[in-house]
């Protein structure tokens, strides 16, 4: 468990009612990783949430079929969520986190989580939404570091 308080000064989950604060801080617990660790990788099945105290995370996307080759697609910072496969099926992370920094975060078991949500509607829209958000701002990125890889071609001449 962590305090409460913790869980209100993260934008996710500005106007959730104090006991939907209580249930999230109730699941929570706090992890510490290394600089160069991996919180988890691509294709894992996702069992946390993740809530970023401290440091910077990199999420990573497999460039080969292997999955021996990633590419940052963008970086977490302290406030952000990440993890947020959790809550949507299959459950599959669909990128690898790793730490660019030593990394402190509040960790929400999954099965827990996708609980609540049942229970609280405003808890589960609000968490979706912010999912959506995530996953768009991640195609984005990955939209962007895809078209840097794409030779400029000289304009057609009249």
């Amino acid at each position: 468990m962590i305090a409460p308080e913790i869980i209100e000064s993260f934008s996710s989950f500005a106007n959730l009612e104090e006991s939907e604060i209580k249930a999230l801080a109730t699941l929570a617990e706090e992890e510490r990783y290394k600089a160069g660790e991996f919180i988890f990788y691509e294709g894992d099945p996702a069992t946390k949430m993740y809530l970023l105290l401290e440091g910077q995370v990199e999420m990573m996307m497999n460039t080969d079929a292997e999955g021996t080759r990633r590419e940052v697609v963008m970086t977490v910072g302290p406030g952000e969520v990440f993890g947020w496969s959790s809550l949507v099926e299959p459950y599959q992370l669909t990128a690898s986190a790793h730490c660019a920094t030593p990394v402190r975060v509040v960790a929400i078991p999954a099965p827990g989580l996708r609980a609540l949500m049942t229970v609280s509607c405003t808890l589960g829209f609000r968490l979706m939404q912010k999912a959506c958000q995530v996953a768009s701002a991640r195609l984005r990125a990955t939209r962007v570091q895809l078209l840097s890889t794409i030779p400029k071609r000289e304009p057609l001449a009249d």
